[in-house]
């Protein structure tokens, strides 16, 4: 079988980590991958080496019918059985360049944000593209039902299947905490905290640097640094340097994008995550499977990827004074804070596989 993963782009984050994953799976499974592009690859080549083809549509506009028929064209010439879509643009162009089947179609809905639901015409624009896609996929349960309440689309043909990760790149490292604790300024005694993605304002990270400092004005005595992963527009990044008061510059480190993660989870004590709204939260299945408990609220997706009061603790809402709380929680007792990393990993583990979520997409492509 051969699979063309079609998205708008191929830049780092959370889609970019979905497929590349879901692509090595099914490579295990004989499943063959290939990228295609709707605006640029934002990557290099050797970032694409898992893929046995590549195509860029550098599509002008939806209707762009160069772009379609070169779709069309990459798909007969390469014997493509399915095209897999990762977001909405990406399904209407390959329903427009290919209205009738082969290939089978399906798309996966990402989004946290409502972007690709939010307004009538997109409403009418999923409806109509249902009439060619077979099947549409969530990562989590709350994503499948949004999708189907605000949508005029057939509630059957709305699935769920929860993102996988490399266990062999995410696991408990003692060699790379040691490493990346040496890189941070910090030994075994103090607590490390993790902040993990993008500016943007779902993702809550000024949330999260609020809490930490609220955490650190009550535990004065607590020797504690906060790390913070991602980055964002200009302004969004001095929005996010502006919120470090003076007195603990030197306690909160940012450090801007990372790709190697699984080198940074190992040495992070808990993953303070202050998403207002989540899909999924790819960083939280990541930095379970390292030994990393969660510090989080209960929106979106978030309470099916982490258990509340097992893997990690949970706050009724996303706020600064709720995320203070179930950090405190999590880090108030050593003991609590190692069975918590402890059951975080087997529940990664047991959860969360490139294998299972490899396995759960190639029966829903078998079936259409």
């Amino acid at each position: 079988m051969k699979v063309l993963h079609l998205t708008l782009s191929y830049h780092n984050g959370g889609r970019r980590e979905a497929i590349a994953a879901l692509a090595h799976g099914l490579q295990e499974l004989g499943v063959r991958s290939h990228l295609g592009c709707l605006d640029e690859f934002g990557s290099g080549p050797d970032e694409r080496a898992l893929f046995d083809g590549n195509l860029c549509l550098a599509r002008r506009s939806l209707f762009d019918l160069v772009a379609r028929r070169r779709l069309a064209s990459y798909c007969r010439q390469h014997a493509i059985d399915v095209v897999h879509t990762h977001d909405a643009a990406s399904e209407a162009m390959a329903a427009l360049a290919m209205p009738w089947g082969p290939p089978a179609m399906l798309m996966t809905f990402h989004r946290t944000r409502d972007i690709e639901t939010a307004r009538f015409r997109d409403r009418m624009r999923n409806a109509l593209v249902s009439l060619r896609v077979g099947a549409v996929v969530a990562a989590s349960e709350e994503r499948r039902q949004h999708y189907i309440d605000r949508n005029y689309f057939s509630a059957g043909k709305v699935s769920c299947v929860p993102l996988g990760i490399d266990l062999d790149r995410f696991r408990p490292d003692p060699a790379a905490r040691a490493r990346s604790r040496r890189l941070a300024g910090v030994d075994e005694g103090t607590l490390l905290v993790g902040v993990v993605g993008h500016f943007g304002p779902e993702k809550g990270v000024d949330l999260a640097i609020g809490a930490f400092q609220t955490f650190l004005r009550r535990n004065p005595a607590r020797d504690a640094r906060l790390l913070v992963l991602g980055r964002g527009n200009a302004r969004q990044e001095s929005g996010i340097r502006s919120l470090i008061a003076p007195e603990f510059s030197d306690r909160i480190g940012v450090l801007g994008f990372q790709t190697d993660l699984e080198h940074w989870f190992p040495a992070f004590d808990v993953l303070l995550h202050g998403a207002r709204n989540e899909a999924f939260g790819l960083v939280l299945a990541e930095a379970q499977a390292c030994g990393v408990p969660v510090a989080a609220a209960r929106v979106g997706g978030i309470p099916e990827v982490v258990i509340d009061q097992r893997t990690g603790c949970l706050a009724p809402v996303a706020s600064v004074e709720a995320l203070t709380e179930v950090l405190e929680d999590v880090v108030a007792n050593e003991d609590r804070r190692l069975e918590l990393a402890s059951q975080a990993v087997v529940h990664a583990r047991q959860q969360f596989s490139q294998r299972r979520y490899a396995q759960d997409y190639l029966q829903i492509y078998l079936r259409l």
